[in-house]
């Protein structure tokens, strides 16, 4: 399947799985309706400030939008290292 075929479905999926409209996920992400559509159905690629948004909105990875894992579920955020700590390299 395309990578566009993919985060469509995927975008589709997850908006649903919230209780979103394309109207609301529209409005959530600055996203404009006609090109959200688009989106869902596979016929519009994206920039990556828009892929980032809707990843932002859905709560899930970007890496899961577009098809590289099956699993949803956004990174953690790392922890930053106190000063002084040992690094192992």
């Amino acid at each position: 399947m395309e990578v566009q075929a993919i985060l469509g479905e995927r975008v589709r999926l997850q908006r649903m799985a919230r209780g979103l409209t394309q109207t609301e996920l529209a409005a959530l992400t600055g996203i404009p309706i006609p090109n959200l559509s688009r989106i869902e159905h596979g016929r519009q690629s994206i920039y990556v400030e828009r892929l980032l948004d809707l990843a932002r909105v859905l709560q899930v990875s970007t890496d899961y939008l577009l098809g590289c894992t099956d699993d949803p579920r956004p990174p953690r955020r790392r922890t930053k290292a106190t000063p002084g700590a040992a690094r192992h390299i």
